[in-house]
């Protein structure tokens, strides 16, 4: 049967909370929370404590499954449109993909990226790049423009060699 009820506590070890059910008053034996996947590919998201949950339970309430959270008039949907995804975090960060923009935007303070990162396009940055390693592009890298301007000198109008240059690249 459905039920709906607030979540009193969460063990998020084992992905389980608890529930209690606002018709009889009683908390729930801890409950498994729906997941996406579980065997290979792993999803992992918990629900807070104080969440409105909707649960599958059986006809004692003794054993079931979390089946989501669900929006009240306590919690406000995020979202404003159809073609919106949006994951919204507590912190104010958030993840948004517009269906009709074709645009994801990324809110966070720190992003860290493992990977080859290949990209077709423009790249706009309003703060700067900062590299531990060499830039390189199609022709040169950053290195290699210093190794060639650091130790140059010029002819000067008198036929002799001025100084190198004053600061280094």
């Amino acid at each position: 049967m459905l039920k709906f009820g607030v979540v009193t506590n969460i063990n998020p070890l084992t992905a389980k909370a608890r529930v209690e059910f606002a018709e009889d008053g009683m908390n729930s034996f801890w409950l498994p929370i729906l997941q996406k996947k579980t065997f290979k590919d792993k999803y992992y998201s918990v629900v807070d404590v104080g969440e409105q949950v909707a649960c599958l339970m059986d006809e004692n309430s003794e054993d079931g499954v979390i089946l989501g959270a669900i929006y009240t008039g306590v919690d406000s949907v995020p979202g404003i449109s159809k073609d919106q995804h949006l994951i919204k975090f507590e912190d104010g960060s958030f993840i948004e993909y517009n269906k009709e923009t074709q645009m994801m935007t990324i809110v966070v303070k720190t992003l860290n990226i493992v990977a080859d990162i290949i990209n077709t396009g423009k790249i706009e940055n309003t703060d700067g790049i900062t590299s531990a390693s060499d830039i390189t592009d199609k022709t040169s890298s950053m290195q290699a423009m210093r190794d060639i301007y650091n130790p140059h000198t010029h002819t000067g109008n008198m036929g002799s060699p001025t100084s190198a240059p004053d600061g280094a690249m």
